[in-house]
């Protein structure tokens, strides 16, 4: 059953015209506000398939819906929603469900980033990200890039060419990260992390570590009861490098930052894991190239993704671990008299309006923040 957005001025609350006399065809009482044209009258299944759900593809969205400052939405409706499998989603939507009666998740419901591949999360790298640092340049040694940043900020990077060994004059210096967006306004996915200088000043030619791609967002509605039994991840991607004699001297790139999760019910279950943690930073280059950063854990939900190896010929620095909950210290990548290490990105959000029950195992730790006031009399919350 298709959803009604053409009364909505952005994805926080109903717009003009009946809906607004109709709230039992709205839904959520948060950060997103969706009003239906009419209810659902049938189930919607999400299985596992052999491509990710797309949401940047119209066709597999039943409504786009605006946001004013952020991304469009891919808004799935039905009267329950069930996540069965394992069902992973991208593209350049945040993705909404919407369960008139019930949102259950026996499955896995992923829209993390990966550097293999690589994929990029549903939303990841959207709405309003503060400019996260890349590393300077220098025939020394390049900086490396810092972590991005959302639910916390993430670390900087690495200093290159401590020695001062090559021109330009002095010290390569490395990535500074935006800061923490602790209440965004709409919802989007995670920032990416800022890519490491170059070794060489190739002009290009020999460019240094790539960010990671930060986070998606997924945000579920339910009129009843939200039921997670399995598992929603939402974490960023390691920050990248080259590899083999093209990473010579080059600045590790920051690790991307976690992305978003929303759920918004009377009453929220949740006995499995809600994960957004953020990626490890990329290791720098000496003679060769370093190691990539992890990607932001999913499982273990609770340990940091492991540091990029910078070169030890170089020698080059590390760079920074993921973060996860409890575990948000040392982000910074290590300096080096070769390239500098790539900063950690930062930690997602995790946002819950409703009854919590459970909820032992969600990174970072959940915020229940209060309902934001509906914009117009009328449009009682559900």
């Amino acid at each position: 059953m298709p959803v009604d957005g053409s009364g909505l001025s952005d994805g926080r609350g109903p717009g003009s015209g009946s809906d607004a006399t109709v709230p039992d065809r709205c839904f959520g009482t948060g950060l997103v506000t969706l009003c239906l044209a009419s209810l659902p009258t049938d189930p919607v299944t999400l299985a596992s398939a052999a491509s990710p759900l797309d949401t940047g593809i119209d066709k597999n969205c039943q409504q786009i819906v605006p946001q004013t400052g952020g991304p469009e939405l891919c808004v799935i409706a039905g009267t329950t929603v069930t996540v069965s499998g394992t069902v992973v989603a991208t593209g350049a939507r945040p993705l909404v469900l919407i369960g008139t009666d019930t949102v259950t998740v026996p499955g896995t419901l992923d829209v993390s980033s990966t550097i293999g591949g690589p994929r990029k999360g549903a939303g990841a790298n959207t709405g309003t990200c503060a400019t996260t640092g890349r590393g300077a340049n220098d025939s020394g040694g390049g900086g490396g890039g810092a972590g991005g940043s959302f639910g916390t900020a993430g670390g900087k990077g690495g200093t290159g060419d401590l020695n001062n060994n090559f021109p330009p004059t002095g010290t390569a210096a490395g990535g500074t990260p935006g800061a923490a967006q602790v209440t965004p306004a709409v919802l989007h996915g995670g920032c990416a992390g800022g890519a490491g200088g170059e070794g060489d000043v190739s002009g290009g030619a020999h460019p240094g570590g790539a960010g990671g791609d930060g986070g998606g967002a997924v945000y579920l509605i339910a009129g009843g009861t939200i039921t997670i039994s399995g598992d929603i991840f939402a974490s960023g991607a390691g920050g990248g490098v080259l590899g083999g004699s093209a990473g010579f001297e080059q600045g590790g790139g920051g690790g991307g930052a976690g992305g978003m999760i929303g759920l918004d019910a009377p009453m929220v279950q949740v006995q499995g894991h809600l994960v957004a943690n953020g990626g490890a930073g990329g290791g720098a280059g000496g003679n060769v190239g370093g190691t990539a950063g992890a990607d932001g854990t999913t499982l273990p939900w609770n340990a940091r993704a492991a540091k990029g190896a910078g070169d030890p010929t170089g020698p080059a620095g590390d760079g920074a671990q993921g973060t996860a909950i409890n575990a948000t210290d040392h982000l910074d990548g290590n300096s080096s008299d070769a390239g500098g290490g790539g900063g950690a990105g930062g930690l997602g959000l995790v946002w819950i309006y409703g009854a919590l029950q459970g909820g032992a195992m969600i990174s970072p730790a959940p915020v229940q923040p209060p309902k934001p006031p509906h914009p117009r009399p009328g449009v009682a919350a559900l």
